[in-house]
């Protein structure tokens, strides 16, 4: 944009009364006119606008399914009411969603703001005086009384005639619009934390019950062994080493318990449950939860899911209107403003009238000198302006990342439950025979307790693979960006949002 090699003030104030009215406002014609030149003069005038450049795969690499878009209700597909009753919750009543709604509603006012000053504005006014001076004796003179009274309309109104208000109110719709994306991803990690906490919480159980389970068959066996001693078929040293496989079995479910404990305060504090009923949520029963097959879309569809991919093209819109903001403080800014009212005197008891004023006035004013404050402003702007975008690029590829990391953990994941279930049903089978045979007396318990040890080993392992494969199924649905959609209402836009949303460019 070019700028103006030198700037003068220049007011116009015109003002009528009554007796008045005839006359023509010579300087208010000549403020039009070169208004209006001006104008003619920036409609030429454009500053750039900038837009992230990524170039997006056709699919994702870690996937084959990618022409299937993943569910909106995600954590539905795991097929657990008490699960979904607790998402809900949380999206509804967590407490850092409401903060992020309030921010959202202070940036909706703060655009309210910004489009006003596009409208004139329109005030009223009142006034009323009661003067009673009564006698000077050392001059020997009267003064009058006099009373007054007044009412008025006052009107200002600043052309935008650069379009410095019209970039600060699409800054200001664009900052909310960043906002209600901000608002979106706080609720996505607050469901996708409630979900993970429960996987947690399902998986701590489970380990606990198979340690329980796999405790009392060794208590059995320790019992057992017990018994053979006293009659001369085992030694001392085979009792001890059968009790501390039993104890150190039992010393493994002290730490799961805590872990239920501690993913169970956390679910309370997300779902903001007021009474901290931590014992009112209780995983239902059942077979484990199916990890879905993974559906992550395409590419492209993904940065329209992902709220802080949103939010950062959002905030690029704000630094692009912000930068045609700045580049305006280098023209002229015309004010105009009028008054209208009467006036009422009464002076000694005597009614002199009402009289009626009138007041125009205008004002054009540019900037000769400030030290360089109009350039480093423009200069503050272009950098913001190159930050978000850096932003917003940056955002895309990491949601890219996240995604293809999610893909290829959740892959790998199961493809180790899959070996360890083997394993623990092997492990099964081995320590079932091993028993039978100790029992018969064709084996000693060393071997006994290796199965055992084993067995203990295999399933453990088996089912920590099995919450961490739900765990890695949670994280990707989060690095999907979905979910949010499912608790916000349908509203008929305004036309400044309307006119905003069309205005994001295409993630390409």
């Amino acid at each position: 944009m070019p700028r103006l090699p030198v700037s003068f003030p220049l007011p116009l104030h015109t003002g009528r009364t009554a007796l008045q009215r005839a006359e023509r406002p010579a300087g208010l014609a000549v403020a039009a006119a070169l208004a209006t030149s001006i104008a003619l003069t920036l409609a030429g005038c454009s500053t750039p606008v900038v837009k992230p450049s990524v170039d997006l795969p056709s699919n994702f690499a870690a996937s084959t399914a990618s022409e299937m878009e993943p569910e909106a209700a995600w954590w539905e597909v795991y097929h657990d009411p008490v699960l979904t009753d607790l998402v809900r919750r949380a999206a509804r009543e967590n407490r850092d969603v409401k903060i992020a709604a309030e921010r959202l509603r202070a940036a909706r006012a703060g655009e309210t703001v910004s489009r006003s000053w596009l409208l004139p504005s329109v005030g009223a006014s009142a006034s009323g005086s009661d003067r009673s001076s009564g006698y000077n004796s050392a001059t020997k003179q009267g003064y009058p009384d006099t009373k007054t009274a007044g009412v008025g309309l006052d009107v200002s109104w600043e052309l935008d005639l650069s379009g410095r208000l019209r970039a600060g109110a699409a800054a200001a719709n664009a900052d909310a619009l960043a906002a209600k994306d901000s608002m979106r991803g706080v609720r996505l990690l607050v469901m996708s934390d409630v979900v993970s906490n429960y996987f947690t919480l399902v998986g701590a159980q489970r380990q606990v019950a198979t340690l329980r389970a796999i405790s009392a068959m060794q208590d059995e066996t320790l019992r057992l062994v017990t018994a053979r001693q006293q009659v001369g078929l085992a030694s001392a040293f085979d009792v001890e080493r059968a009790q501390t496989d039993a104890l150190s079995a039992r010393a493994q479910i002290p730490p799961l318990e805590t872990q239920a404990a501690v993913s169970r305060h956390r679910i309370a504090v997300l779902i903001a449950d007021p009474s901290f009923n931590t014992a009112n949520i209780q995983p239902s029963g059942g077979d484990v939860a199916a990890v879905p097959e993974a559906k992550p879309g395409q590419p492209a569809a993904l940065l329209q899911r992902r709220p802080d991919v949103l939010a950062l093209m959002a905030q690029v819109d704000a630094a692009n209107a912000r930068r045609q903001q700045a580049a305006a403080e280098w023209f002229p800014r015309l004010f105009l403003g009028a008054s209208f009212g009467r006036q009422d005197l009464n002076l000694n008891g005597a009614d002199l009238g009402a009289a009626r004023f009138t007041n125009v006035a205008g004002l054009l004013a540019m900037p000769i000198f400030n030290a360089g404050r109009t350039q480093a402003i423009n200069e503050a702007a272009e950098s913001a302006q190159q930050e978000a975008l850096l932003r917003a690029e940056d955002g895309i590829v990491r949601a890219l990342e996240d995604v293809e990391n999610a893909l290829v953990t959740l892959a790998q994941e199961r493809r180790r439950a899959g070996s360890l279930q083997l394993a623990a049903a092997s492990a099964e089978s081995a320590q079932n025979r091993a028993q039978s045979l100790y029992n018969r007396g064709q084996i000693d318990l060393l071997p006994l307790l290796d199965s055992q040890r084993a067995r203990l080993a295999a399933r453990l392992n088996a089912n920590e693979s099995n919450t961490r494969l739900l765990l890695d199924s949670v994280q990707l649905y989060k690095a999907l960006g979905g979910g949010w959609q499912v608790f916000e209402q349908p509203a008929t836009p305004t036309a400044a949002t309307e006119a905003t949303e069309a205005d994001r460019p295409p993630l390409s």
